[in-house]
Protein backbone atom coordinates (compact mmCIF):
# COMPACT_ATOMS: atom_id res chain seq x y z
CA UNK A 1 0.00 0.00 0.00
CA UNK A 2 2.83 2.39 0.86
CA UNK A 3 4.31 2.02 -2.63
CA UNK A 4 0.99 2.76 -4.35
CA UNK A 5 0.41 5.80 -2.13
CA UNK A 6 3.90 7.07 -2.96
CA UNK A 7 3.19 6.70 -6.69
CA UNK A 8 0.08 8.88 -6.30
CA UNK A 9 2.00 11.43 -4.28
CA UNK A 10 4.64 11.69 -7.02
CA UNK A 11 1.97 12.13 -9.71
CA UNK A 12 0.33 14.91 -7.74
CA UNK A 13 3.65 16.61 -6.97
CA UNK A 14 4.50 16.54 -10.69
CA UNK A 15 1.23 18.25 -11.58
CA UNK A 16 -0.34 15.17 -13.24
CA UNK A 17 -4.01 14.41 -12.86
CA UNK A 18 -5.01 11.44 -10.74
CA UNK A 19 -7.62 9.48 -12.65
CA UNK A 20 -10.17 6.89 -11.73
CA UNK A 21 -7.95 3.97 -12.79
CA UNK A 22 -5.22 5.11 -10.39
CA UNK A 23 -7.66 4.96 -7.47
CA UNK A 24 -9.12 1.66 -8.67
CA UNK A 25 -5.63 0.15 -8.44
CA UNK A 26 -5.71 0.87 -4.69
CA UNK A 27 -8.87 -1.17 -4.07
CA UNK A 28 -7.28 -4.66 -3.78
CA UNK A 29 -4.62 -3.38 -1.39
CA UNK A 30 -7.16 -1.54 0.74
CA UNK A 31 -9.44 -4.58 0.89
CA UNK A 32 -6.53 -6.60 2.28
CA UNK A 33 -5.95 -3.94 4.97
CA UNK A 34 -9.43 -3.84 6.54
CA UNK A 35 -10.44 -5.78 9.64
CA UNK A 36 -12.36 -9.10 9.39
CA UNK A 37 -15.68 -7.20 9.18
CA UNK A 38 -14.51 -5.00 6.29
CA UNK A 39 -14.00 -1.89 8.41
CA UNK A 40 -10.94 0.31 8.03
CA UNK A 41 -8.35 -0.26 10.73
CA UNK A 42 -7.15 2.89 12.52
CA UNK A 43 -3.95 2.75 10.46
CA UNK A 44 -5.83 2.50 7.16
CA UNK A 45 -8.28 5.26 8.13
CA UNK A 46 -5.37 7.56 8.96
CA UNK A 47 -3.56 6.70 5.72
CA UNK A 48 -6.67 7.51 3.67
CA UNK A 49 -6.99 10.89 5.38
CA UNK A 50 -3.35 11.69 4.67
CA UNK A 51 -3.71 10.64 1.04
CA UNK A 52 -6.81 12.78 0.57
CA UNK A 53 -5.12 15.82 2.07
CA UNK A 54 -2.05 15.39 -0.12
CA UNK A 55 -3.51 14.60 -3.55
CA UNK A 56 -7.25 15.38 -3.69
CA UNK A 57 -6.62 18.64 -5.57
CA UNK A 58 -5.35 16.56 -8.50
CA UNK A 59 -8.37 14.21 -8.56
CA UNK A 60 -10.48 14.05 -11.69
CA UNK A 61 -14.22 13.78 -11.05
CA UNK A 62 -14.07 10.02 -11.59
CA UNK A 63 -11.11 9.61 -9.23
CA UNK A 64 -12.87 11.68 -6.56
CA UNK A 65 -16.04 9.54 -6.81
CA UNK A 66 -14.06 6.29 -6.64
CA UNK A 67 -11.96 7.45 -3.69
CA UNK A 68 -15.09 8.53 -1.81
CA UNK A 69 -16.67 5.13 -2.49
CA UNK A 70 -13.63 3.31 -1.07
CA UNK A 71 -13.71 5.47 2.05
CA UNK A 72 -17.47 4.94 2.41
CA UNK A 73 -17.29 1.17 2.00
CA UNK A 74 -14.70 0.84 4.77
CA UNK A 75 -16.45 3.20 7.20
CA UNK A 76 -13.55 5.68 7.15
CA UNK A 77 -13.76 9.48 7.04
CA UNK A 78 -12.91 12.37 4.75
CA UNK A 79 -11.88 15.97 5.42
CA UNK A 80 -13.14 17.42 2.15
CA UNK A 81 -16.69 17.89 0.86
CA UNK A 82 -18.92 14.84 0.55
CA UNK A 83 -20.74 14.47 -2.76
CA UNK A 84 -23.61 12.29 -3.89
CA UNK A 85 -22.06 8.83 -4.40
CA UNK A 86 -22.24 7.08 -7.74
CA UNK A 87 -24.11 4.15 -6.19
CA UNK A 88 -27.83 4.89 -6.35
CA UNK A 89 -29.10 1.30 -6.09
CA UNK A 90 -31.29 0.80 -2.98
CA UNK A 91 -29.73 -1.44 -0.37
CA UNK A 92 -32.81 -3.67 -0.55
CA UNK A 93 -32.22 -4.35 -4.23
CA UNK A 94 -28.54 -5.30 -4.09
CA UNK A 95 -27.80 -8.65 -5.72
CA UNK A 96 -29.85 -10.70 -8.15
CA UNK A 97 -33.62 -10.32 -8.32
CA UNK A 98 -35.22 -13.76 -7.81
CA UNK A 99 -38.27 -12.80 -9.89
CA UNK A 100 -36.67 -10.64 -12.57
CA UNK A 101 -38.66 -10.97 -15.79
CA UNK A 102 -40.93 -13.60 -14.23
CA UNK A 103 -43.87 -14.70 -16.41
CA UNK A 104 -46.30 -17.36 -15.21
CA UNK A 105 -47.11 -18.33 -18.80
CA UNK A 106 -45.80 -17.61 -22.31
CA UNK A 107 -48.83 -15.42 -22.99
CA UNK A 108 -51.29 -13.40 -20.96
CA UNK A 109 -54.58 -15.19 -20.34
CA UNK A 110 -57.54 -13.72 -22.20
CA UNK A 111 -59.71 -13.57 -19.08
CA UNK A 112 -59.38 -13.30 -15.33
CA UNK A 113 -61.74 -12.84 -12.42
CA UNK A 114 -59.44 -10.41 -10.59
CA UNK A 115 -56.46 -8.45 -11.92
CA UNK A 116 -54.04 -6.83 -9.48
CA UNK A 117 -52.03 -3.92 -10.87
CA UNK A 118 -48.75 -3.59 -8.99
CA UNK A 119 -46.45 -6.14 -7.36
CA UNK A 120 -45.27 -4.21 -4.32
CA UNK A 121 -46.27 -4.60 -0.68
CA UNK A 122 -49.98 -3.99 -1.29
CA UNK A 123 -50.19 -6.14 -4.40
CA UNK A 124 -48.31 -8.95 -2.65
CA UNK A 125 -50.71 -8.86 0.29
CA UNK A 126 -53.76 -8.84 -1.99
CA UNK A 127 -52.36 -11.79 -3.94
CA UNK A 128 -51.60 -13.72 -0.77
CA UNK A 129 -55.11 -13.22 0.56
CA UNK A 130 -56.61 -14.33 -2.76
CA UNK A 131 -54.34 -17.36 -3.08
CA UNK A 132 -56.73 -19.69 -1.26
CA UNK A 133 -59.52 -18.85 -3.68
CA UNK A 134 -57.11 -19.09 -6.62
CA UNK A 135 -56.34 -22.64 -5.57
CA UNK A 136 -60.05 -23.40 -5.90
CA UNK A 137 -60.44 -21.90 -9.36
CA UNK A 138 -60.59 -18.11 -8.98
CA UNK A 139 -58.54 -16.65 -11.83
CA UNK A 140 -56.16 -14.05 -10.37
CA UNK A 141 -53.55 -12.24 -12.47
CA UNK A 142 -50.93 -9.77 -11.20
CA UNK A 143 -49.45 -7.28 -13.67
CA UNK A 144 -46.26 -5.42 -12.74
CA UNK A 145 -44.74 -2.59 -14.76
CA UNK A 146 -41.17 -3.64 -13.90
CA UNK A 147 -40.07 -6.35 -11.46
CA UNK A 148 -41.64 -6.92 -8.01
CA UNK A 149 -40.72 -4.47 -5.24
CA UNK A 150 -38.55 -2.25 -7.41
CA UNK A 151 -40.51 0.97 -6.90
CA UNK A 152 -41.71 2.32 -3.53
CA UNK A 153 -41.75 -1.10 -1.86
CA UNK A 154 -38.08 -1.64 -2.64
CA UNK A 155 -36.98 1.96 -2.15
CA UNK A 156 -38.33 2.79 1.30
CA UNK A 157 -36.90 2.83 4.82
CA UNK A 158 -37.89 -0.74 5.69
CA UNK A 159 -39.99 0.26 8.70
CA UNK A 160 -43.25 -1.16 9.98
CA UNK A 161 -44.87 1.36 12.29
CA UNK A 162 -48.08 1.48 14.23
CA UNK A 163 -49.44 4.80 13.02
CA UNK A 164 -48.80 7.50 10.45
CA UNK A 165 -47.62 10.94 11.52
CA UNK A 166 -48.53 13.01 8.50
CA UNK A 167 -49.65 16.36 9.77
CA UNK A 168 -50.59 19.93 9.02
CA UNK A 169 -48.13 22.32 10.66
CA UNK A 170 -46.86 21.41 14.15
CA UNK A 171 -47.51 17.76 14.99
CA UNK A 172 -50.02 17.64 17.84
CA UNK A 173 -50.92 13.96 17.99
CA UNK A 174 -53.21 11.90 15.81
CA UNK A 175 -56.65 13.05 17.14
CA UNK A 176 -55.79 16.75 16.82
CA UNK A 177 -54.24 16.24 13.38
CA UNK A 178 -57.46 14.64 12.16
CA UNK A 179 -59.46 17.54 13.61
CA UNK A 180 -57.20 20.12 11.93
CA UNK A 181 -57.75 18.50 8.56
CA UNK A 182 -61.52 18.16 8.99
CA UNK A 183 -61.81 21.81 10.05
CA UNK A 184 -59.91 22.89 6.97
CA UNK A 185 -61.97 20.71 4.65
CA UNK A 186 -65.40 21.31 6.22
CA UNK A 187 -65.23 24.72 7.93
CA UNK A 188 -68.99 24.85 8.48
CA UNK A 189 -69.01 21.95 10.96
CA UNK A 190 -69.49 22.69 14.65
CA UNK A 191 -66.69 22.13 17.16
CA UNK A 192 -68.53 19.21 18.73
CA UNK A 193 -69.08 17.59 15.35
CA UNK A 194 -65.42 18.06 14.41
CA UNK A 195 -64.27 16.56 17.71
CA UNK A 196 -66.46 13.51 17.27
CA UNK A 197 -65.39 12.88 13.69
CA UNK A 198 -61.70 13.40 14.53
CA UNK A 199 -61.81 10.95 17.44
CA UNK A 200 -63.52 8.36 15.24
CA UNK A 201 -60.96 8.76 12.46
CA UNK A 202 -58.02 8.58 14.88
CA UNK A 203 -59.45 5.41 16.43
CA UNK A 204 -59.91 3.80 13.01
CA UNK A 205 -56.34 4.65 11.97
CA UNK A 206 -54.88 3.32 15.23
CA UNK A 207 -56.86 0.11 14.94
CA UNK A 208 -55.82 -0.22 11.30
CA UNK A 209 -52.13 0.19 12.18
CA UNK A 210 -52.40 -2.37 14.98
CA UNK A 211 -54.06 -4.89 12.69
CA UNK A 212 -51.51 -4.21 9.97
CA UNK A 213 -48.54 -4.86 12.27
CA UNK A 214 -50.13 -8.02 13.66
CA UNK A 215 -51.03 -9.26 10.18
CA UNK A 216 -47.53 -8.61 8.89
CA UNK A 217 -45.87 -10.48 11.76
CA UNK A 218 -48.32 -13.36 11.40
CA UNK A 219 -47.55 -13.69 7.66
CA UNK A 220 -43.79 -13.66 8.24
CA UNK A 221 -44.13 -16.45 10.82
CA UNK A 222 -46.75 -18.56 9.04
CA UNK A 223 -45.13 -18.36 5.62
CA UNK A 224 -41.59 -18.60 7.07
CA UNK A 225 -40.39 -15.60 5.08
CA UNK A 226 -36.78 -14.61 5.73
CA UNK A 227 -36.95 -10.82 5.67
CA UNK A 228 -34.40 -9.79 8.32
CA UNK A 229 -37.18 -8.97 10.77
CA UNK A 230 -36.15 -6.83 13.75
CA UNK A 231 -38.85 -6.25 16.38
CA UNK A 232 -36.85 -3.75 18.38
CA UNK A 233 -39.69 -1.26 18.52
CA UNK A 234 -40.35 2.18 17.07
CA UNK A 235 -39.45 5.34 18.97
CA UNK A 236 -40.85 8.71 17.91
CA UNK A 237 -39.02 11.63 19.56
CA UNK A 238 -40.71 15.02 19.90
CA UNK A 239 -38.90 18.10 18.59
CA UNK A 240 -40.78 20.88 20.40
CA UNK A 241 -42.75 21.33 23.65
CA UNK A 242 -45.97 21.54 21.66
CA UNK A 243 -45.20 18.31 19.84
CA UNK A 244 -44.37 16.71 23.18
CA UNK A 245 -47.81 17.67 24.52
CA UNK A 246 -49.37 16.19 21.38
CA UNK A 247 -47.53 12.90 21.84
CA UNK A 248 -48.63 12.71 25.50
CA UNK A 249 -52.23 13.21 24.45
CA UNK A 250 -51.80 10.64 21.69
CA UNK A 251 -50.55 8.01 24.15
CA UNK A 252 -53.52 8.68 26.44
CA UNK A 253 -55.93 8.41 23.52
CA UNK A 254 -54.33 5.17 22.34
CA UNK A 255 -54.74 3.65 25.80
CA UNK A 256 -58.45 4.46 25.72
CA UNK A 257 -58.88 2.51 22.48
CA UNK A 258 -56.79 -0.45 23.66
CA UNK A 259 -53.41 0.32 22.05
CA UNK A 260 -50.41 0.38 24.38
CA UNK A 261 -47.69 2.98 23.80
CA UNK A 262 -44.83 3.79 26.16
CA UNK A 263 -43.53 7.25 27.02
CA UNK A 264 -39.74 7.63 27.24
CA UNK A 265 -38.38 10.74 29.00
CA UNK A 266 -35.46 12.47 27.28
CA UNK A 267 -33.08 11.33 30.06
CA UNK A 268 -33.82 7.70 29.23
CA UNK A 269 -33.37 8.30 25.50
CA UNK A 270 -29.99 9.95 26.11
CA UNK A 271 -28.83 7.24 28.55
CA UNK A 272 -29.98 4.11 26.68
CA UNK A 273 -29.66 5.22 23.05
CA UNK A 274 -27.11 8.02 23.13
CA UNK A 275 -29.45 10.31 21.18
CA UNK A 276 -29.27 13.95 22.38
CA UNK A 277 -33.02 14.21 22.94
CA UNK A 278 -34.45 17.35 24.53
CA UNK A 279 -38.03 16.11 24.59
CA UNK A 280 -39.78 12.86 25.35
CA UNK A 281 -40.53 10.09 22.92
CA UNK A 282 -43.29 7.57 22.30
CA UNK A 283 -42.35 3.91 21.81
CA UNK A 284 -44.47 1.26 20.08
CA UNK A 285 -42.92 -2.03 21.18
CA UNK A 286 -44.41 -4.35 18.56
CA UNK A 287 -42.92 -2.36 15.68
CA UNK A 288 -39.50 -2.29 14.03
CA UNK A 289 -37.87 -2.80 10.64
CA UNK A 290 -37.48 -5.47 7.99
CA UNK A 291 -36.28 -6.11 4.43
CA UNK A 292 -39.32 -5.14 2.29
CA UNK A 293 -37.84 -6.49 -0.95
CA UNK A 294 -37.26 -9.94 0.58
CA UNK A 295 -40.77 -9.90 2.03
CA UNK A 296 -42.48 -9.06 -1.27
CA UNK A 297 -40.42 -11.56 -3.25
CA UNK A 298 -41.02 -14.20 -0.60
CA UNK A 299 -44.77 -13.70 -0.86
CA UNK A 300 -44.80 -13.89 -4.66
CA UNK A 301 -42.58 -16.96 -4.71
CA UNK A 302 -45.22 -18.66 -2.59
CA UNK A 303 -48.44 -17.44 -4.22
CA UNK A 304 -47.26 -18.26 -7.74
CA UNK A 305 -47.14 -21.88 -6.58
CA UNK A 306 -50.75 -21.61 -5.35
CA UNK A 307 -52.49 -20.53 -8.52
CA UNK A 308 -51.76 -16.78 -8.72
CA UNK A 309 -50.37 -15.77 -12.11
CA UNK A 310 -47.65 -13.09 -12.14
CA UNK A 311 -46.53 -11.20 -15.23
CA UNK A 312 -43.62 -8.83 -14.65
CA UNK A 313 -42.46 -6.16 -17.10
CA UNK A 314 -46.06 -6.03 -18.30
CA UNK A 315 -47.42 -2.53 -17.65
CA UNK A 316 -51.11 -1.79 -17.89
CA UNK A 317 -51.42 1.01 -20.42
CA UNK A 318 -55.19 1.49 -20.22
CA UNK A 319 -58.17 0.22 -18.24
CA UNK A 320 -61.50 0.49 -20.03
CA UNK A 321 -65.02 -0.86 -19.95
CA UNK A 322 -66.03 -3.26 -22.72
CA UNK A 323 -69.46 -3.28 -24.33
CA UNK A 324 -70.25 -6.69 -22.89
CA UNK A 325 -69.55 -5.71 -19.30
CA UNK A 326 -66.08 -6.96 -18.21
CA UNK A 327 -63.16 -4.58 -17.74
CA UNK A 328 -60.47 -4.56 -20.39
CA UNK A 329 -56.82 -4.09 -19.42
CA UNK A 330 -54.44 -3.21 -22.25
CA UNK A 331 -50.74 -4.08 -22.05
CA UNK A 332 -47.91 -4.11 -24.61
CA UNK A 333 -48.12 -7.90 -24.51
CA UNK A 334 -51.83 -8.11 -25.20
CA UNK A 335 -55.10 -7.46 -23.46
CA UNK A 336 -57.21 -9.34 -20.97
CA UNK A 337 -60.59 -8.83 -19.37
CA UNK A 338 -61.55 -9.09 -15.71
CA UNK A 339 -64.56 -8.62 -13.45
CA UNK A 340 -62.62 -6.60 -10.87
CA UNK A 341 -59.32 -4.71 -10.87
CA UNK A 342 -57.27 -3.87 -7.78
CA UNK A 343 -55.13 -0.75 -8.26
CA UNK A 344 -52.15 -1.35 -5.96
CA UNK A 345 -50.35 1.40 -7.83
CA UNK A 346 -49.72 4.09 -5.18
CA UNK A 347 -47.79 7.02 -6.79
CA UNK A 348 -48.61 5.72 -10.28
CA UNK A 349 -52.40 5.61 -9.82
CA UNK A 350 -53.30 8.84 -11.62
CA UNK A 351 -51.44 7.65 -14.72
CA UNK A 352 -54.29 5.19 -15.29
CA UNK A 353 -57.04 7.09 -13.47
CA UNK A 354 -56.52 10.83 -14.04
CA UNK A 355 -59.48 11.72 -11.82
CA UNK A 356 -57.35 10.57 -8.85
CA UNK A 357 -54.70 13.23 -9.44
CA UNK A 358 -55.30 14.27 -5.81
CA UNK A 359 -53.04 11.30 -4.97
CA UNK A 360 -49.80 13.15 -5.60
CA UNK A 361 -46.29 11.86 -6.21
CA UNK A 362 -43.58 12.84 -3.75
CA UNK A 363 -39.95 11.77 -3.66
CA UNK A 364 -38.00 10.52 -0.65
CA UNK A 365 -34.23 10.12 -0.25
CA UNK A 366 -32.31 7.54 1.80
CA UNK A 367 -28.62 6.90 2.46
CA UNK A 368 -26.44 4.22 4.04
CA UNK A 369 -23.40 4.67 6.29
CA UNK A 370 -21.24 1.59 6.86
CA UNK A 371 -19.77 0.13 10.08
CA UNK A 372 -21.51 2.58 12.42
CA UNK A 373 -21.75 1.89 16.15
CA UNK A 374 -25.32 0.62 16.77
CA UNK A 375 -26.58 2.42 19.84
CA UNK A 376 -30.31 2.03 19.17
CA UNK A 377 -30.59 -1.75 19.72
CA UNK A 378 -32.54 -2.70 16.63
CA UNK A 379 -35.12 0.10 16.98
CA UNK A 380 -36.52 2.33 14.32
CA UNK A 381 -36.32 5.99 15.39
CA UNK A 382 -38.07 9.01 13.87
CA UNK A 383 -37.51 12.66 14.71
CA UNK A 384 -37.99 16.16 13.30
CA UNK A 385 -41.74 15.70 12.89
CA UNK A 386 -41.14 12.49 10.96
CA UNK A 387 -38.68 14.06 8.49
CA UNK A 388 -35.71 12.12 9.90
CA UNK A 389 -35.75 8.36 10.46
CA UNK A 390 -33.05 5.79 10.98
CA UNK A 391 -32.47 2.12 11.71
CA UNK A 392 -29.87 -0.64 11.35
CA UNK A 393 -31.10 -3.35 8.92
CA UNK A 394 -30.82 -6.73 10.61
CA UNK A 395 -28.65 -8.52 8.04
CA UNK A 396 -25.89 -5.91 8.33
CA UNK A 397 -25.58 -5.81 12.14
CA UNK A 398 -22.55 -7.43 13.77
CA UNK A 399 -20.33 -7.33 16.86
CA UNK A 400 -16.72 -6.39 16.18
CA UNK A 401 -13.60 -7.88 17.78
CA UNK A 402 -13.82 -5.37 20.63
CA UNK A 403 -17.41 -6.37 21.45
CA UNK A 404 -18.94 -3.22 19.95
CA UNK A 405 -22.26 -3.59 18.12
CA UNK A 406 -21.99 -2.14 14.63
CA UNK A 407 -23.89 -2.20 11.38
CA UNK A 408 -24.99 -0.34 8.31
CA UNK A 409 -26.99 2.72 9.34
CA UNK A 410 -29.96 3.56 7.14
CA UNK A 411 -31.07 7.20 7.31
CA UNK A 412 -33.92 8.83 5.45
CA UNK A 413 -35.11 12.37 5.62
CA UNK A 414 -35.08 15.89 4.41
CA UNK A 415 -38.36 17.37 3.29
CA UNK A 416 -40.11 15.08 0.81
CA UNK A 417 -40.17 16.74 -2.59
CA UNK A 418 -43.20 16.85 -4.90
CA UNK A 419 -42.69 15.70 -8.46
CA UNK A 420 -44.51 15.24 -11.72
CA UNK A 421 -43.48 11.84 -13.07
CA UNK A 422 -42.84 9.05 -10.51
CA UNK A 423 -40.59 7.29 -13.03
CA UNK A 424 -38.21 10.26 -12.90
CA UNK A 425 -36.27 10.01 -9.64
CA UNK A 426 -33.68 12.68 -8.91
CA UNK A 427 -31.31 12.78 -5.97
CA UNK A 428 -30.66 16.04 -4.14
CA UNK A 429 -27.25 17.19 -2.89
CA UNK A 430 -28.98 19.68 -0.57
CA UNK A 431 -31.00 16.90 1.06
CA UNK A 432 -27.82 14.83 1.41
CA UNK A 433 -26.05 17.68 3.24
CA UNK A 434 -29.05 18.23 5.53
CA UNK A 435 -29.40 14.56 6.46
CA UNK A 436 -25.67 14.08 7.04
CA UNK A 437 -25.58 17.07 9.38
CA UNK A 438 -28.54 15.69 11.33
CA UNK A 439 -26.94 12.25 11.47
CA UNK A 440 -23.67 13.69 12.80
CA UNK A 441 -25.57 15.12 15.79
CA UNK A 442 -26.93 11.67 16.72
CA UNK A 443 -24.04 9.42 15.71
CA UNK A 444 -21.03 11.67 16.31
CA UNK A 445 -18.49 9.18 15.00
CA UNK A 446 -20.02 9.52 11.53
CA UNK A 447 -18.83 13.13 11.09
CA UNK A 448 -16.93 13.22 7.82
CA UNK A 449 -18.06 9.73 6.83
CA UNK A 450 -19.46 9.55 3.28
CA UNK A 451 -22.48 7.39 2.43
CA UNK A 452 -21.96 4.18 0.50
CA UNK A 453 -25.14 4.77 -1.49
CA UNK A 454 -27.96 7.30 -1.81
CA UNK A 455 -31.25 6.46 -3.48
CA UNK A 456 -34.66 7.94 -3.99
CA UNK A 457 -38.13 6.46 -4.07
CA UNK A 458 -41.65 7.45 -5.15
CA UNK A 459 -44.30 8.03 -2.51
CA UNK A 460 -47.95 9.02 -2.85
CA UNK A 461 -49.62 11.61 -0.65
CA UNK A 462 -53.33 12.27 -0.31
CA UNK A 463 -54.70 15.70 0.64
CA UNK A 464 -55.94 14.49 4.04
CA UNK A 465 -52.98 12.14 4.67
CA UNK A 466 -55.24 9.07 4.87
CA UNK A 467 -54.87 6.43 2.13
CA UNK A 468 -57.53 5.67 -0.45
CA UNK A 469 -58.97 2.19 0.17
CA UNK A 470 -62.27 1.37 -1.48
CA UNK A 471 -64.33 1.18 -4.66
CA UNK A 472 -64.00 4.04 -7.13
CA UNK A 473 -67.16 5.49 -8.60
CA UNK A 474 -66.06 5.74 -12.23
CA UNK A 475 -68.51 6.66 -14.98
CA UNK A 476 -69.29 3.70 -17.19
CA UNK A 477 -67.91 1.08 -14.79
CA UNK A 478 -69.89 -1.07 -12.34
CA UNK A 479 -69.77 0.43 -8.86
CA UNK A 480 -67.92 -2.56 -7.43
CA UNK A 481 -65.40 -3.16 -10.20
CA UNK A 482 -62.47 -0.77 -9.54
CA UNK A 483 -60.74 -1.20 -6.16
CA UNK A 484 -58.25 1.49 -5.13
CA UNK A 485 -55.54 0.87 -2.53
CA UNK A 486 -53.12 3.77 -2.84
CA UNK A 487 -51.79 6.96 -1.29
CA UNK A 488 -49.95 5.66 1.76
CA UNK A 489 -48.25 8.97 2.52
CA UNK A 490 -44.83 7.46 3.19
CA UNK A 491 -46.26 4.95 5.67
CA UNK A 492 -46.57 1.84 3.56
CA UNK A 493 -45.39 -0.25 6.51
CA UNK A 494 -48.34 1.08 8.51
CA UNK A 495 -51.06 0.32 5.97
CA UNK A 496 -50.11 -1.92 3.04
CA UNK A 497 -50.54 -5.45 4.41
CA UNK A 498 -53.97 -4.87 5.90
CA UNK A 499 -54.98 -2.73 2.91
CA UNK A 500 -54.09 -5.58 0.56
CA UNK A 501 -56.10 -8.03 2.65
CA UNK A 502 -59.16 -5.77 2.57
CA UNK A 503 -58.76 -5.25 -1.19
CA UNK A 504 -58.81 -9.02 -1.61
CA UNK A 505 -62.00 -9.21 0.43
CA UNK A 506 -63.60 -6.49 -1.70
CA UNK A 507 -62.61 -8.40 -4.84
CA UNK A 508 -64.28 -11.52 -3.46
CA UNK A 509 -67.47 -9.96 -2.10
CA UNK A 510 -68.04 -6.64 -3.89
CA UNK A 511 -68.68 -5.06 -0.47
CA UNK A 512 -66.73 -2.35 1.36
CA UNK A 513 -65.47 -3.80 4.67
CA UNK A 514 -66.44 -2.09 7.90
CA UNK A 515 -62.76 -1.50 8.74
CA UNK A 516 -62.55 1.12 5.98
CA UNK A 517 -65.76 3.18 6.10
CA UNK A 518 -66.28 5.20 2.95
CA UNK A 519 -66.33 8.64 4.57
CA UNK A 520 -62.79 8.10 5.88
CA UNK A 521 -61.06 5.88 3.29
CA UNK A 522 -63.02 5.91 0.02
CA UNK A 523 -61.20 7.36 -3.01
CA UNK A 524 -64.49 9.04 -3.90
CA UNK A 525 -63.89 11.61 -1.16
CA UNK A 526 -61.36 13.25 -3.50
CA UNK A 527 -63.96 13.67 -6.25
CA UNK A 528 -66.41 15.89 -4.38
CA UNK A 529 -66.50 18.70 -1.83
CA UNK A 530 -69.57 17.09 -0.33
CA UNK A 531 -68.75 15.09 2.82
CA UNK A 532 -69.45 11.36 2.60
CA UNK A 533 -70.50 11.15 6.24
CA UNK A 534 -74.07 11.78 7.27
Amino acid sequence: MARLFEDLLRRAAGGSAIRREHIVSLAPVIESSVDPDGRATPELADALLRLERAVSRRFTAGARATFQQIVARTGARMRGPIHLPEDRIPYWQLGNHPLAGFQSAPRLPARADVVILGAGLTGASAALHLAGAAGKGLRVVVLEHGDPATQASGRNGGNFELMPENFLGEYQGLPIERRKWLARRYPWLSDDRLAGLAARQAKLILEFGSLNAARFLEIVEREEIDCDLSKGGWLRIASTPEEERGIRAEVEFAARVGVHLELWPPSRIRKELGIPARHLGRKASANGNYHPFKFVCGVFERVTRRGIQLFTRTPATAVRRTRGGPIQIDTPGGRLTAHRVIFATNAFTSGLLPELRAIRYYQSQILNLEHVRDSIHGMTVTENKGDLYYNFPGARRYTDASGVRRGMLLVGGGLDRPGGNPFELRRSAAVLDLVLSQTDERFRETHGQPPSRVWTGPMAFTPDRVPAIGFLGHEGFPADSLIIVAGFNGYGGTYCIEAGRLAARMAMTGITPGEVPEDVFSPNRFLTRRPLFG
